[in-house]
């Protein structure tokens, strides 16, 4: 126990300052007054609670009284994880995690969240192999399924993807897998399919991401008066014409791009670097020649955007928010880029933008 206490002292005081822990030999100390497996429960719940309220010092002071109070080790640890995972802190979080799994080889949770750490971190295959063990452990992780699915998608295997969602939506329903689902099917051409897949995951969860992928699939249909309809939902007149002016210069009619773009402009003059940029693009000539030290633009079609979990607690079962959730365009005044024609991007580029342009 004492052994697990320091550890334990040493890896939380690296990322945060434990102000009124008097120090590992106190929390010890405590542990052995009487403390037992009942308060050490409390006082894991308590540490959740405070890390909800955005309290990480109480709630790293809180996890190593539970782990001096007899608590699980792979609970604490685990939960010690979470902690490093939402502070950006993932080789950290990633040995916290293998400390728990030291405790326990089994628990599902802490695989989940060493996936996250793997992931967040640059290594996205040993992340899959990790997520993949969670899932079989327990087929309820949605959030290791929507990451998982995620991987497979931007390595160019959407028939992986899809069947890691379709397992996981057979054991509970969770908007954001069945957004990934959906982005799965267009990837494999199944675009009626995809839509509703996309209406599914709306209907349980209103999101400018979700319903900018609704777009997406029904101008690819051809139902551009639908797509307006999804992309003014969750945004202004000017970016939902806007957008429906992408979906038509994607599809190749430059007069009706041309149209929605200049509209974009005349519902809202504030709007009007992002349009005039894309009308720039729509009529600029063969090829630009960018300088070397310029990184060229990725093209201006509409996006996909997957649904990756956010780095919050691996322990909690709820369906979380991406990290970086896709939006509708800002309606800003933005330095207009230099023109250039557009090229079309390859499916991995299109997973990995998380909004229209």
């Amino acid at each position: 126990m004492k052994g697990r206490l320091r550890l334990a002292c040493a890896l939380l005081a690296l990322a945060v300052c434990l102000s009124g822990l008097a120090g590992c030999g106190g929390s010890g100390a405590k542990g052995k007054s009487g403390l037992g497996t009942g308060q050490g429960a409390a006082a894991l719940a308590a540490g959740d609670a405070a890390l909800a309220h955005g309290q990480p010092q109480e709630a790293g002071r809180l996890y190593l009284e539970a782990l001096a109070a007899g608590a699980a080790p792979a609970q604490v640890h685990t939960r010690m994880g979470d902690l490093y995972l939402g502070m950006g802190e993932y080789p950290k979080a990633a040995l916290a995690y293998k400390e728990a799994l030291k405790s326990d080889a089994k628990f599902a949770p802490a695989l989940q969240g060493l996936g996250f750490a793997l992931y967040l971190g640059g290594n996205r295959s040993e992340a899959a192999a990790v997520l993949a063990k969670a899932l079989e452990r327990e087929p309820g992780l949605s959030r290791a399924a929507a990451l998982l699915g995620a991987i497979e998608a931007r390595e160019g295997r959407p028939e992986a993807a899809l069947a890691v969602y379709d397992r996981s939506l057979a054991v509970a329903f969770d908007p954001d897998v069945e957004n990934n689902r959906g982005l799965a099917l267009l990837l494999l051409g199944r675009t009626e399919d995809a839509v509703a897949a996309f209406r599914k995951a709306g209907a349980a969860k209103k999101s400018a991401k979700i319903a900018n992928n609704l777009g997406l699939a029904l101008c690819r249909l051809g139902r551009y008066d639908d797509a307006y309809a999804a992309f003014a939902g969750v945004g202004s007149e000017a970016t939902a014409f806007n957008n429906l002016g992408v979906c038509y210069m994607e599809a190749g009619n430059k007069a009706k791009a041309q149209e929605y773009f200049e509209r974009a402009i005349a519902a809202n003059p504030k709007f009007y670097a992002v349009a005039q940029e894309n009308l720039s693009r729509l009529s600029a000539s063969e090829e630009v020649s960018l300088p070397s030290a310029v990184t060229p633009q990725p093209s201006v079609a509409p996006a996909p955007a997957a649904s990756v979990p956010a780095a919050t607690p691996a322990s909690s079962q709820a369906a979380q928010p991406a990290a970086k959730p896709a939006r509708p365009l800002q309606e800003t005044p933005t330095k207009a880029a230099v023109p250039f024609t557009p090229r079309k991007p390859s499916a991995a580029e299109r997973l990995d933008r998380s909004e229209m342009p």
